[in-house]
């Protein structure tokens, strides 16, 4: 849409817009440029099925977007696990196939490819070349990223919080707040580190991505890390609510799971700050303002 503030020339296509992530990103989208949106559930303008090439590529030639983004995944950890087929057909086949489309028609157009944090491991913050694979679910959005790398894309590795706008879909931090409301005890693993943005800073800065385009792989997560037990008592202090039945604990002693997860996921985000003009937020910040979200919602 010639004239829009992302200054692209024809619809942004966003695939598996109806998740936690596409149901925040999808109206601040639009307010921007003309949208196209797909997703497997009801609501959205088009249900193909990404793992099919030819129902893929017909999807792409009726709407022939000059801006594609792509969130839609199987995030499940441990079903990628134990199902690896789903997993390569939802983060590798599907990818494959938008980048089949765009080799084949030279399309003008740019793919913007959400990947996780879940490809590092060890001693953080991590740059970019430092991956460390422990599970299906990270080898399958790896080999994603290479497959969407392959025609120039930009790749965003992020983890992120917040109200959700998806029914029957909770964030991390719909979880906390729903068990700390409820005074349900609640386990917190402070051997597990990450960086998440909140849910309104990642929509923010996916839209800036989506207008400078920037080549390659880049972090996008908050400007400093902590052990997902210290976000869950700062969310906690944030909210106002006590939390007598809160405990720490090692995720070596929780139950059995299929997959084995990374320990530390914090990631170094300077790369993305000079390629975008940005100073990431402290988590803490986003903690807080988030907090806000829903305590107002109360």
């Amino acid at each position: 849409m010639r004239g829009s503030p992302l200054g692209i020339e024809a619809p942004a296509l966003v695939l598996g817009a109806t998740g936690l992530l596409g149901t925040r990103l999808v109206p601040a989208l639009a307010a921007e440029c003309e949208t196209v949106t797909h997703a497997r559930s009801v609501g959205a303008n088009y249900s193909a099925d990404l793992a099919d090439s030819h129902v893929t590529a017909q999807m792409l030639d009726a709407v022939r977007p000059s801006l594609i983004i792509n969130l839609a995944a199987l995030t499940d950890v441990d079903l990628c696990q134990e199902q690896p087929q789903q997993a390569y057909l939802a983060n590798v086949k599907s990818i494959e196939n938008v980048v089949a489309w765009m080799q084949a028609r030279d399309a003008q157009c740019h793919l913007l490819h959400i990947s996780t944090d879940q490809v590092y491991d060890g001693p953080g913050p991590h740059v970019e070349n430092n991956v460390t694979i422990v599970n299906t679910y990270g080898l399958s959005k790896y080999a994603g990223e290479l497959a969407a790398l392959s025609v120039g894309a930009t790749v965003l590795r992020t983890n992120f919080f917040g109200r959700s706008a998806r029914p029957g879909r909770e964030s991390l931090s719909d979880w906390l707040s729903r068990c700390l409301l409820a005074g349900a005890p609640i386990s917190v693993f402070d051997d597990v580190l990450f960086s998440p943005l909140s849910l309104g800073t990642l929509v923010h800065m996916i839209l800036r991505t989506a207008r400078i385009q920037p080549r390659g792989v880049f972090n996008l997560g908050a400007a400093d890390g902590m052990s997902k037990a210290d976000f869950a008592f700062a969310f906690a202090a944030a909210l106002g609510v006590h939390q007598p039945a809160m405990k720490r604990t090692s995720s070596r002693v929780f139950r059995p799971l299929s997959a084995v997860r990374p320990l530390d996921m914090r990631m170094n985000s300077r790369r993305i700050e000079v390629a975008l003009g940005v100073r990431m937020p402290r988590l803490q910040q986003e903690i807080e303002s988030t907090a806000i979200e829903y305590r107002d919602a109360y």
